[in-house]
């Protein structure tokens, strides 16, 4: 049976992402930057090693963010010769980057805090109140903007605006708190608590995004599952050899042999492919299926995976 040669037409309007990841990467990358600069003026003057590790950490994610925005432009590009299902995985290589870009800023954060916890300096609290008050919005608005996306490399960049909104709140309540008690040591154990915390998420998501670089199965489809609703149809005895994998998280792709059915016609097999392909879409937000046909007396090509 000849496989459609159309295959990036449902690819490239699922979920109707368009450009909308792209501006949202570009609100993110722009405003990391503008609050980066900012944030390293505002820690040397308030000598908080917390915001100056922000600072150095935002300034980390506004290149790891630039280079996801490049790459995810670039993954919206159609198939041609060279990729012949189009660009999306360079989205998941820029959410590997993306990933571990951020463990070299935590790690970086790690080795500073430790030397101030055993010799603590003082802060300008005041200081850092406003600018935890002034992270919280910008960061905030940030991560509202990139909360809309769906990909695997939007995820990731979601991961940093949070880190940052969860640093800015960690900072507030101890700057808050040293105003009253005098506890300069607050300051190096918060640097640390937001870089393990950070360390936690992207290591997380990092498996993730390993799954997908690996071609493992979608961790939300179970083959099985696949398996048991295809043979629910009419024409179809049973389905062997099935490999599915994802391009970047959201897209997957699916090659299967179907046995169908002794007596189907030719049409009725042509019918029940359509059928198979509009129901995967359907209940598996699979994009793209090649399917082997088989008849129950023929012996399969291919024994092996």
């Amino acid at each position: 049976m000849a496989h459609s040669h159309h295959h990036h037409h449902h690819i490239h309007h699922h979920h109707g992402q368009g450009d909308g990841s792209s501006a949202r990467m570009g609100w993110a990358f722009f405003l990391n930057l503008g609050f980066a600069v900012i944030e390293l003026i505002g820690g040397l003057y308030t000598n908080s090693l917390a915001i100056v590790s922000d600072a150095v950490h935002d300034f980390g994610d506004a290149l790891a963010i630039g280079l996801a925005w490049g790459l995810e432009k670039k993954s919206k590009q159609k198939s041609d010769a060279h990729f012949s299902y189009g660009y999306r995985r360079y989205s998941v290589m820029a959410a590997f980057i993306t990933g571990l870009i951020l463990l070299f800023g935590s790690g970086w954060i790690v080795a500073n805090a430790i030397p101030r916890l055993l010799s603590p300096e003082p802060t300008d609290v005041n200081g850092m109140i406003w600018l935890a008050c002034l992270g919280l919005a910008v960061n905030g608005f940030a991560a509202w903007r990139m909360s809309r996306g769906a990909s695997l490399n939007e995820k990731m960049i979601l991961w940093h605006m949070l880190e940052d909104v969860m640093g800015w709140f960690v900072i507030l309540i101890g700057a808050i708190v040293m105003k009253f008690v005098h506890l300069p040591i607050l300051d190096p154990i918060m640097a640390l608590g937001v870089a393990f915390w950070v360390l936690w998420n992207v290591f997380r998501h990092m498996k993730q995004t390993a799954q997908v670089f690996l071609q493992g199965t979608p961790s939300e489809v179970s083959l099985d599952q696949v398996r048991d609703k295809l043979k629910t149809l009419p024409k179809v005895e049973d389905v062997h050899h099935m490999h599915l994998w994802s391009l970047d998280g959201d897209h997957h792709i699916l090659t299967a042999h179907v046995i169908v059915k002794a007596g189907a016609s030719i049409n009725e097999v042509h019918a029940m492919k359509s059928e198979i392909k509009k129901l995967l879409f359907k209940e598996f937000h699979i994009t793209e299926a090649t399917l082997e046909v088989e008849w129950p007396d023929q012996k399969c090509e291919d024994p092996q995976h």
